[in-house]
C-alpha cells in the first residue's frame, strides 16, 4: 500500500472539501482511493468558454446525475458570448438544485448576455443557504408568478450585481427571503431606489448604486456604501451598527457630521474618496478603527479609544486630534505623491508629522523627484524632527541620483526602521549620502548608528563607510528591499 493509501476514504473526503475544486482535481493522480473520493466532490467550480470545456461541464454533471452525487457548492463562470447554451446552463443548475446544493454562484463573465436565471425556482427548494449572482436577468419572472412563490427560510446571504431586475422585483426577492444575513446590491442599474426593510436578521449590507437609498434595519451591524452622492442614504434606525464604511464624492458637510455621529456603539469607519464637504469625528467613545482614504478636508477627531488609525491619500494630511488615544496600538500614514516633490512638500510633510499623533509607520511611494531646495528647508522655524518607528520608502523610478532628496527625507522625519525599496543603485546612493550627511553633522544625525539587515544570516550587522565595502559596487535594475535601524 502506497503512502497516499494510507487515509481512510472518508478523511480523504474531508481533506478534499476544504480544497477548491481545481486544487482538489491535481490531488486526483495521487492514488485510487484519491481518485474515487475526488470523483464525488460535493464542490463544484466550472468556468465555460468554448464548445470542449461546455462538454467537459456537460460530463461531469451527468455523471452527479446518475450517481446521485451530493452537490454542495456550485459555481459556474460563463464566459460565452451567445445564449445558445442557456438550455445548457438550465440543465446543470437542475442538476444542481436535485442534487441539494446549497452555496450557488452564477457569473455571466463577459456581461454580453443576460441569463434568465429561475431565481424563484431555487427558492421553492427551500435548501440554499447562499446566491451570488452577476449579470443575468430577473425580469422574465413574471410578478404574478413570482408573488406566489414559497418564502425561502434557508438563504442567508444573497448578492445581486448587474443584474437585470426593478424595484418591485427586488422587493419580492427580499420579501421571498425574510431571514437574510448578509445582502449586497452592486451596480444594478434598472432600479430606481433601494428600501431595506423587514429583514429582522440582517447583520452585513453592500451597497453601491447612484439611486437613493433607504434603511430600515435596527439589526444592522455592517454597511459598506458606494455612491457618487451620499445625500441619497438615508439610515432610518440603526442602533447596533459597529462599521460604516463610505465612498463617495459629493456630500455636504451638515450631513456627512450627522450620519456619522449617530451610532453610538460605532467601532470601525472608513470614509474613502470624499473630495467635497468637510467632517469632525466628536465624542466617539466606542470608535477603535479609522481609516480615511484620499479625503480632501478632514476636520477634528476626538476619539479617546482609538485603536488603530490609517490615512491614505495622495496629499498629506493635516489631522487635529483633540487628544491622543492612549490605546493606540497602530497609526499608518500611506502617501503617492501624484506630482514632482520639492521642498515644500517636505516641508509640509514635517508639519504634519509634528502637529499629529506619534505615527507608528509611515509609507510614501516616490514617482517623480528632482534637486531640492534645501535653503528653503533650512529656513523653516528650528522645531524638534518628529520621530516615526518605520518608514517605508518606495521608488518607482530607478535612475535618480538625489543627495538633496535623502537631507530633505531625513529632515523630515527620524525613523527607527528604515526599509527602503528599490534598485541597488539606489540603495548605494541613498546609504552613501546618509553617512556623508551623519559625517558632516554636528547634531543627532552625528550620533545615530546605522544597522543594516543581511537576508543570508538573517541578523542586523552595523553600516560603516570603509571604502565603499559595505555598499554594493554593481549596480542593478531589478528593484528590492533592504532594511535598516536606525539608533537616533
Amino acid at each position: 500500500m502506497g503512502t497516499a493509501d494510507m487515509l481512510h476514504v472518508c478523511l480523504i473526503r474531508k481533506i478534499l472539501c476544504y480544497l477548491s475544486y481545481e486544487e482538489s482535481s491535481r490531488m486526483r493522480i495521487l492514488s485510487k482511493t484519491w481518485l474515487l473520493a475526488w470523483l464525488d466532490h460535493p464542490n463544484l467550480e466550472f468556468t465555460v468558454s468554448s464548445g470542449k470545456t461546455i462538454t467537459i461541464v456537460d460530463h461531469v454533471m451527468e455523471r452527479y446525475k446518475n450517481g446521485n452525487i451530493p452537490i454542495d457548492k456550485f459555481e459556474l463562470h460563463n464566459s460565452t458570448k451567445s445564449d445558445h447554451i442557456f438550455p445548457l446552463i438550465d440543465r446543470w443548475l437542475g442538476i444542481a438544485l436535485q442534487n441539494g446544493v446549497r452555496h450557488l454562484e452564477y457569473i455571466d463573465v463577459e456581461l454580453s448576455t443576460s441569463y434568465p436565471f429561475p431565481i424563484f425556482k431555487f427558492f421553492e427548494a427551500n435548501v440554499l443557504r447562499e446566491l451570488v449572482l452577476t449579470g443575468c436577468d430577473l425580469m422574465h419572472v413574471s410578478l404574478s408568478s413570482a408573488s406566489q412563490a414559497v418564502t425561502c427560510h434557508s438563504l442567508r446571504n444573497l448578492s445581486l450585481s448587474l443584474v437585470h431586475l426593478d424595484n418591485n422585483m427586488l422587493q419580492t426577492i427580499l420579501s421571498s427571503c425574510p431571514f437574510i444575513v448578509d445582502l449586497i446590491i452592486g451596480y444594478c442599474s434598472r432600479l430606481k431606489n433601494i428600501e431595506i426593510r423587514n429583514l429582522p436578521n440582517i447583520r452585513s449590507l453592500v451597497i453601491c448604486n447612484d439611486q437613493p437609498v433607504k434603511i430600515q434595519a435596527p439589526s444592522l451591524e455592517h454597511l459598506y456604501y458606494t455612491s457618487s452622492c451620499l445625500n441619497k442614504l438615508n439610515i432610518v434606525e440603526h442602533k447596533n451598527l459597529k462599521t460604516l464604511d463610505i465612498s463617495c464624492t459629493e456630500i455636504s458637510d451638515v450631513y456627512l457630521n450627522h450620519l456619522i455621529s449617530i451610532p453610538s456603539c460605532l467601532e470601525k469607519l472608513i470614509l474613502a474618496n470624499i473630495a467635497f464637504g468637510r467632517f469632525d469625528i466628536c465624542r466617539s467613545q466606542s470608535l477603535k478603527v479609522l481609516k480615511i482614504h484620499n479625503c480632501k478636508i478632514i476636520g477634528a477627531i476626538d476619539a479617546p479609544n482609538l485603536v488603530f488609525l490609517e490615512y491614505k491619500g495622495h496629499d498629506i494630511p493635516q489631522l487635529k486630534f483633540a487628544q491622543e488615544s492612549r490605546q493606540l496600538r497602530q497609526s499608518q500614514m500611506i502617501l503617492y505623491p501624484l506630482f514632482n516633490v520639492d521642498s515644500a512638500w517636505f516641508c509640509q510633510l514635517r508639519k504634519s508629522l509634528s502637529d499629529s499623533i506619534s505615527w507608528s509607520q509611515v509609507t510614501i511611494y516616490f514617482h517623480k523627484c528632482e534637486e531640492i531646495n534645501m535653503i528653503d528647508l533650512l529656513l523653516q522655524p528650528r522645531v524638534a524632527i518628529p520621530k516615526v518607528d518605520i518608514l517605508d520608502v518606495n521608488f518607482s523610478r530607478p535612475n535618480w541620483e538625489f543627495p538633496t532628496f535623502v537631507d530633505a527625507l531625513l529632515r523630515s522625519c527620524h525613523p527607527r526602521k528604515l526599509n527602503l525599496q528599490s534598485t541597488t543603485t539606489i540603495f548605494t546612493c541613498f546609504m552613501y549620502r546618509f553617512m556623508q550627511m551623519k559625517n558632516l553633522s554636528h547634531g543627532q544625525l552625528k550620533e545615530a548608528k546605522a544597522y543594516k539587515f543581511d537576508q543570508k544570516s538573517q541578523s542586523w550587522h552595523p553600516v560603516e563607510q570603509r571604502r565603499g565595502r559595505d555598499f554594493p559596487v554593481r549596480t542593478s535594475s531589478k528593484s528590492k528591499k533592504y532594511f535598516f535601524l536606525l539608533d537616533w
